[in-house]
């Protein structure tokens, strides 16, 4: 009686060469290794570009913090008139507040004043950082 063995690894198989060593060729670790080399350098540029942009934001935040506080220190140091006034943000960059009466744009323009605030970066003309409306007092 013969006993015939099943599943044995002996012998070569389909697809395998008899005398050829399983492994990776130079080339297809070169490739492996430049295509790891792309995915890192575009990791690190998405990085760099998050950093770069959560930082701006932070320093927008804050500008709009310190825009707020200057807008209600000129609130809180009396009546408002229209006018300008110039300074410096904490950073040392200039700003500009613009304090008008917008009333005499409203329908209802016989009423107590409105003031718009405007805080700008720069001049006058500069990208507005603050902007707000407060009621005036009655005239007398």
């Amino acid at each position: 009686m013969k006993v015939h063995q099943s599943g044995s690894e002996s012998g070569p198989g389909p697809g395998r060469d008899s005398g050829g060593e399983d492994g990776f060729t130079v080339v297809e670790v070169l490739v492996s290794f430049a295509i790891a080399a792309i995915g890192m350098l575009l990791a690190l540029q998405i990085a760099g570009e998050t950093m770069g942009s959560l930082r701006r934001s932070a320093r927008l935040d804050t500008e709009a913090d310190e825009a707020e506080g200057i807008c209600l220190r000129r609130v809180a140091s009396g009546p408002l008139s229209a006018g300008l006034a110039e300074g410096r943000f904490a950073d040392g960059r200039p700003w500009t507040l613009t304090v008008s009466d917008v009333r005499a744009v409203l329908p209802a323009h016989r009423g107590p004043p409105v003031w718009r605030l405007v805080l700008t970066r720069g001049g006058p003309e500069g990208p507005a950082v603050y902007t707000t409306l407060l009621p005036g007092k009655p005239d007398a």
